[in-house]
């Protein structure tokens, strides 16, 4: 048996078969309105909410705000009101090396009605005497998020779900030599000579849903946060006329994880933040 052959074979029905709906989108430079999707900029709270706070009483400032009106093609995702991503101003932008899902240093909040009184100068008085420190990923205009047409995506190679998938399928077409992970067969080969995935030079890798994409590796992998099945926002560096208008440390890229049950549930409170670089 060609084993190098079978590991390229199953691969490749894998990403055939596990695709997974997605709405990419890319950023407009310019001031976008309160409750319009955005990067950067006012962040819409209801009048009873406090400006967020991170675990040392920080403000939070907003990553991103997202019409939910737009996810439509995204089942289980919530198709109205808005989704909002939060983030510390320390020098790694809120993000806990220990637990992504920690919270520590970033909030996911969703209103699913929005208060047509609330207004910019409303939410503005909110914001703590002591402002969100400036170590951030976003440049110095905010942008609005103009949506792309849904699309389908298949399996990448650099995604948690094609390890265990991928093990099962060897299993059964191996079961005098099993594998206990992936990786195994590095032993045997190099992980390209077989795990093809999508290259990132073809576009700016932004997106709602989909498969993830990691400038190193998935957080996720060896079963480390395995309840985190769904990718929920992605953000990535872009530059638009020679300007910055996301740069996360060396054009990396920043990713939010939550489970498919909590995303049914509209429960965002456990949700897992990770961003890497080159």
């Amino acid at each position: 048996m060609d084993r190098l052959k079978l590991a390229r074979s199953i691969v490749a029905q894998l990403q055939e078969a596990m695709r997974a709906p997605a709405v990419p989108f890319s950023l407009e430079k310019g001031e976008p309105g309160l409750r319009e999707s955005k990067v950067g900029g006012i962040p819409y709270l209801p009048a009873d909410l406090p400006w967020p706070l991170d675990s040392r009483g920080a403000a939070l400032y907003l990553l991103m705000q997202i019409d939910c009106a737009q996810l439509k093609a995204l089942p289980d995702f919530p198709h109205t009101g808005l989704l909002q991503w939060f983030v510390s101003g320390d020098d790694v932008y809120g993000m806990d090396f220990d637990d992504i899902c920690s919270g520590r240093g970033h909030r996911v909040l969703y209103h699913e009605t929005i208060d047509p009184t609330v207004t910019a100068e409303s939410v503005q008085k909110k914001m703590p005497e002591t402002p969100a420190e400036d170590y951030t990923p976003l440049g110095k205009t905010p942008c609005r998020i103009v949506f792309g047409n849904p699309e389908i995506q298949p399996l990448p190679g650099l995604d948690a779900h094609l390890g265990p998938a991928f093990v099962e399928k060897w299993n059964q077409a191996c079961p005098e030599k099993p594998i206990p992970s992936i990786w195994a067969l590095c032993q045997e080969f190099d992980a390209d000579d077989f795990i093809r995935g999508e290259t990132k030079e073809k576009s700016v890798y932004h997106q709602i849903g989909g498969f993830p994409y990691f400038t190193q590796a998935d957080p996720r992998e060896m079963n480390a946060y395995p309840q985190l099945d769904t990718l929920l926002l992605q953000l990535d560096s872009d530059m638009k006329d020679g300007e910055d208008l996301v740069l996360w440390g060396d054009c990396g890229i920043g990713n939010l994880f939550i489970s498919r049950e909590d995303l049914k549930k509209r429960d965002f409170s456990r949700v897992g933040y990770n961003w890497d670089c080159c």
